[in-house]
């Protein structure tokens, strides 16, 4: 109810400002965006209040997987204005779930305009430095750590439970395995030794990019 009513707020907020004819990115932005996707970086420690990955988490899997701006503004516009779990870039789409569809609330012109802004500005320096600090508290992601049963095969709960204890989250918020089943090349219902190093290797990648 809470994630309900935070969105049309956020909609009738935007709808003012898209009937006064407002074109300013930031604005729109701050009218449709700030209210689920935060960007207080003093609000981002408590993980389990989130009601959708802030702006700067955002952005930091985009830049991650898109070096060109063009391809990548391309891809969030379309996405925002039609989500598809099968396309997200963001591991959290298992617990926030699918975000609502902008077609027909904002045009593409607008969408544009606003994930242009959000790839010049996040994430921000100060956010970097916040996660990065996090991420050396858990070092040592292994297989055989997550593979809790050592059955020799890594499911979807195991994964979420470690991802749980990793960002501090309640493993009850999990509502879906789409960031998984991308894992699970095979389609068995768990990631074995060869995916787990190549989503390892994929994530160093990156990092090195």
């Amino acid at each position: 109810m809470k994630h309900a009513t935070t969105i049309l707020t956020s909609l009738a907020a935007l709808g003012s400002l898209l009937s006064a004819g407002e074109t300013n990115p930031q604005k729109l932005f701050e009218a449709n965006c700030v209210a689920c996707h935060i960007t207080d970086l003093s609000k981002m420690g408590d993980k389990s209040a989130l009601i959708a990955p802030p702006a700067d988490e955002i952005m930091t899997h985009i830049k991650e997987d898109f070096r060109s701006k063009d391809k990548a503004v391309k891809f969030m516009a379309d996405y925002i204005l039609a989500p598809d779990p099968k396309t997200s870039h963001c591991a959290s789409i298992e617990t926030f779930g699918l975000m609502p569809a902008q077609k027909g609330i904002i045009t593409p012109d607008e969408a544009t305009a606003i994930v242009s802004m959000m790839f010049d500005a996040y994430p921000r320096a100060a956010f970097t430095e916040q996660e990065n600090k996090e991420g050396n508290k858990h070092t040592g992601m292994t297989f055989e750590k997550l593979d809790r049963n050592q059955d020799g095969g890594i499911t979807a709960r195991e994964f979420q439970l470690f991802r749980a204890e990793k960002n501090h989250i309640d493993p009850n918020k999990f509502t879906n395995t789409y960031y998984f089943d991308r894992l699970d090349l095979n389609g068995d219902g768990k990631m074995d030794q060869a995916e787990f190093k190549k989503m390892k290797a994929d994530k160093r990648k990156k990092k090195e990019r």
